[in-house]
């Protein structure tokens, strides 16, 4: 008797156990945005580094499965990563779409892809590199920086926060590959420029960048003390253990057109570094301007580049 009563338990128990385990990385809110493939995510996270409450969208690809271990691909301006009618200016990367169809065509690995949104009145103190920023000794320019980002530096809070808030979070609600060869980061423009900060300041953590139409600039426009500095930091500071991987490209419209002398001084020092052609790819696209919508154009080259199988 007792033997029937404990077969009929485990027939009703186990499911229930194994469906709570492939469970157990789920039940987070669902974001209001639209995605053309996948489930997306939406959490507001407190960043005790920055102070401030930071929105994040989480995309899984179709098919997502506790059984498999994703890399995770981090981007910055998450606002405009997935919904087109959401954003400032109707535009999106799409990251959803593309990213999906190379998955159904297995041109990548399935990713998980967080999007870090930015907020207008501190995005570039955010994505500023503050230590390539601190090595410039002209006043006038320090001055200007300080008006343009409002006196509000926090790029490596920024870093910290997802370092040291996010990624624990994404890890222990989603099925992940923690190792450092299956951590990326990603961004454009302002985004480009901290990824690839990110990329020397946490080698441990990211084993690549993408950077697509970085503002080499900075937040000073047109100018050459900050590309300087910044081509300095690099030359100390980008890992030099031949694993990690670096992407950069750029547009040959306005306004890439500005970044194309910095974009190719930054391509030679990573050459000069001894970067080979499998861990550093770099390309020009024709036609492509300083949008979301080029950005979409041509996301699946830096996808590939880093996912692929």
């Amino acid at each position: 008797m007792k033997k029937w009563i404990i077969s009929i338990l485990a027939l009703i128990l186990v499911p229930l156990i194994i469906v709570n385990m492939n469970s157990k990385k789920v039940g987070l809110p669902t974001s209001s945005l639209s995605v053309s493939s996948g489930n997306l995510y939406h959490l507001d996270v407190f960043s005790p580094e920055m102070n401030d409450t930071i929105n994040v969208d989480i995309w899984t690809p179709s098919g997502y499965s506790n059984e498999m271990k994703y890399p995770v691909v981090y981007m910055h301006d998450g606002q405009n990563l997935f919904d087109a009618s959401s954003t400032w200016n109707h535009q999106a990367w799409e990251i959803d779409s593309v990213a999906g169809q190379l998955i159904d065509n297995g041109a990548i690995k399935p990713a998980i892809i967080v999007g870090i949104y930015s907020y207008n009145d501190s995005r570039l103190g955010d994505l500023m590199p503050e230590k390539p920023l601190k090595a410039l000794k002209n006043d006038t320019i320090i001055s200007f920086i300080n008006k343009m980002c409002r006196d509000n530096f926090r790029a490596d809070e920024y870093l910290a926060f997802i370092v040291n808030t996010l990624r624990p979070i994404v890890n222990d609600k989603f099925s992940v590959d923690t190792s450092t060869s299956s951590t990326y980061i990603m961004g454009s423009s302002m985004g480009g420029l901290i990824s690839i900060y990110g990329l020397c300041e946490y080698p441990g953590i990211f084993g690549a960048a993408a950077c697509l139409s970085t503002h080499w600039t900075g937040a000073l426009g047109h100018n050459t003390d900050f590309p300087s500095a910044m081509r300095n930091y690099l030359k100390e500071n980008l890992p030099l253990d031949m694993t990690h991987r670096i992407y950069f490209d750029n547009g040959d419209c306005p306004y890439d057109t500005v970044y194309i002398p910095y974009f190719n001084q930054m391509v030679e020092l990573v050459d000069s570094l001894g970067y080979n052609s499998d861990q550093f790819k770099h390309s020009i696209f024709p036609g492509h301007s300083h949008d979301e919508k080029s950005w979409s154009r041509r996301v699946a080259t830096p996808l590939e580049f880093l996912l692929a199988h």
